[in-house]
């Protein structure tokens, strides 16, 4: 019986998965070092949209996530992706599709930016996602440590990461490569690491 639930619970993840492709698809038109992402909306009624592109070789501006509502049967520009000179360019995506719309994505700038630091100031904090063998490494190394931090999926918290990037904007430059995990480290960001030993020890440093 336990393995029926298990089974059952897969199917039922990548229906959703399918059925959300189904409703929203995302296309791209290239031209020249200029890749601009479509997303169209096949249904009958206005969806809510979340999309977070993991991307390298591009402009900053190519991980900030967006957030939208498109009317039935539209097709609207999400980005425009730029790539930069000398680099090797590729980008991924998550896409979530809510029925309902989110009315809370127009909440007024400041506010944002207050809500959010109230959850870092003073803290560390590892943003993730879904799938990310170095965010659940960093954070095991951090519990090993007894570093204390916090860890917020993007996936299941957009706002929140979406917050947290509005709030960092002018630390970021038009070469700056997101990485994950990304890591407010009390009074400033790290994107990514690749030393595990290294980036814990900068870390606790600053606990």
């Amino acid at each position: 019986m336990k393995y029926k639930v298990i089974i059952l619970i897969l199917l039922f993840t990548t229906a959703f998965s399918y059925a959300q492709k189904e409703k929203v698809i995302v296309t791209e038109k290239k031209q020249g070092k200029r890749i601009t992402l479509f997303a169209e909306n096949t249904t009958q009624d206005t969806l809510n949209v979340f999309i977070m592109l993991t991307a390298q070789g591009y402009r900053r501006s190519a991980d900030r996530p967006v957030v939208m509502n498109i009317p039935p049967k539209r097709k609207v520009r999400v980005m425009t992706l730029i790539e930069m000179d000398d680099q090797e360019s590729s980008y991924t995506y998550n896409l979530i599709v809510n029925e309902k719309l989110d009315n809370s994505i127009t909440v007024n700038p400041e506010k944002d930016i207050a809500d959010i630091e109230t959850v870092i100031k003073g803290k560390i904090v590892v943003f993730s996602k879904t799938d990310c063998p170095k965010c659940e490494t960093l954070s095991a190394f951090l519990y090993k440590e007894q570093i204390n931090h916090r860890v917020i999926n993007i996936n299941e918290d957009p706002k929140l990461y979406r917050q947290f990037m509005n709030f960092i904007d002018k630390e970021l430059k038009e070469n700056t490569q997101i990485r994950f995990p990304v890591i407010w480290n009390k009074t400033y960001t790290i994107f990514g690491y690749d030393d595990l030993e290294q980036i814990v020890r900068e870390i606790g440093e600053n606990k």
